[in-house]
Order: structure tokens, then C-alpha cells, then sequence
């Protein structure tokens, strides 16, 4: 059901989905990420989906590291999906330099604001610059929902 959410999120379920960004696909994979999975045809439904799939479960490893809790572990494996890993890092490692909990999204979420000012240029701890967050806390919001959606019309055996 949290598959079916992202995909339908990313692409509403269509193979020929293509991102001003480059993504192609169910789930929106950039060729050099598919690439690094050894996947060559981001049109072929099936390996879209392993292309997928296999990059959300190296960023839910890399977050494992972190122990959080497994709704948060969700959540900024999603993040990273949507905004890449090093800027989810960057949101981290600010959370940490204003003493704020760094494994939770909520937290993450109230400095992000701080995060579009120019000021955040000067900050040791954010390496990529200005995030606006807009995108990627809409994101994890809708799958999320989804996620609740497709529970509730298709309860877990």
C-alpha cells in the first residue's frame, strides 16, 4: 500500500511519465540513479519499479543508522526520495546546530523556513544552500495520505 502511495503520487500510475527534471516512469527515477542499480529501460514497468524500489530501500538503510522511529523512518526515506539525500542531510545537520531533534519530520518541518533566507549560505552545517521545502513537505503529506486511503479501503489481512 506505501508502494502503490509513492507511485501514485509520482507518476499516477503511468509508465510514460516523464519529470522537467528527467525522472522517468511509475516511480519517477532519474536515469543515473537507475543506472547505479544496473537498470537500463526506465519504461519497462518492471524495472522501473526495481529501480525504485531498490533506491527507497538504500535510503530507509541509511536512515535505519539513525534510530528513529518507524513513522519517522517512513518519512525521511521520502524526503530523501523526493529531495535527495544530501539535502535531507543538510535539513539534519541543521536540526542538530539549533539543538532541535533531527529525527523528527515535525522538527524538520519548523526549520525549514529558516532554511529559504539567505542566511542559511552561512551556516557550516547545510552544504547545498537554500532549500525551500515547499515540494517536499507537500510530498510526504499526500503519500501519507494515500497510504491512510488505501488502509482504509484495503484493510491489512
Amino acid at each position: 500500500r506505501m508502494l502503490a502511495a509513492v507511485v501514485y503520487q509520482e507518476s499516477r500510475f503511468s509508465i510514460n511519465s516523464r519529470s522537467h527534471r528527467g525522472a522517468q516512469g511509475l516511480m519517477q527515477v532519474m536515469p543515473s540513479t537507475a543506472r547505479h542499480y544496473g537498470i537500463d529501460n526506465l519504461l519497462d514497468p518492471e524495472k522501473n519499479l526495481k529501480a525504485g524500489t531498490q533506491h527507497l530501500k538504500r535510503l530507509q538503510c541509511m536512515f535505519e543508522k539513525a534510530e528513529m522511529d518507524h513513522s519517522e523512518l517512513i518519512k525521511f526515506t521520502l524526503a530523501a526520495y523526493n529531495a535527495g539525500e544530501g539535502r535531507i542531510a543538510d535539513c539534519r545537520r541543521f536540526a542538530e546546530a539549533k539543538e532541535k531533534n533531527s529525527n523528527s519530520w515535525d522538527e524538520i518541518v519548523s526549520l525549514i523556513p529558516l532554511m529559504r533566507e539567505d542566511s542559511i549560505l552561512e551556516e557550516e552545517s547545510v552544504k547545498l544552500g537554500k532549500f525551500q521545502g515547499h515540494e517536499t513537505i507537500a510530498y510526504i503529506d499526500n503519500i501519507m495520505n494515500l497510504y491512510n486511503a488505501f488502509c482504509t479501503i484495503c484493510p491489512s489481512i
